[in-house]
């Protein structure tokens, strides 16, 4: 079974987020994007647009972290969407304070780009959100390449 390429999309869009690559990260991302990442989620804002996405690139985590990277454990289709699974791994520009969560995505590919990314800071609302109840996340490891 080969790996769904929707994965493949989201899987290159955090790598370019964690190496810091705003180009490869947008290169993934519908024009039309909505997306409600990291700290948005926290305070029930959302994103329209790259342009905004780019927006909160500067301003929330560039200013903010000397590093934030994205770690992708597993995920699982639900219907025509993604739940995808992993953590946050990342340093507090001032504070020094250093950052190690669970982390969950609600994802729509649509032409191949991330179309709407809705970020979760408990994985138990992510499944809940998409429709699932017990944890049956397909891992990186189970995943054919």
């Amino acid at each position: 079974m080969a790996r769904d390429p929707d994965f493949d999309v989201v899987l290159r869009a955090w790598d370019a987020f964690s190496r810091v690559d705003l180009d490869g990260m947008v290169n993934e991302l519908h024009p039309r994007v909505v997306a409600q990442p990291f700290g948005a989620a926290l305070e029930g804002r959302w994103y329209f647009g790259v342009e905004q996405v780019k927006l909160w690139w500067s301003d929330e985590i560039l200013a903010t972290w000397e590093f934030f990277r994205v770690l992708v454990d597993g995920f699982q289709r639900v219907g025509n969407r993604l739940l995808v699974t992993g953590r946050w791994y990342a340093r507090g520009g001032e504070s020094g304070i250093e950052l190690d969560l669970p982390a969950s995505w609600i994802i729509d590919v649509i032409d191949g780009k991330i179309a709407y990314w809705r970020t979760y800071t408990e994985p138990e609302q992510a499944r809940h959100d998409i429709g699932l109840a017990a944890d049956r996340t397909m891992s990186l490891a189970a995943t054919p390449v």
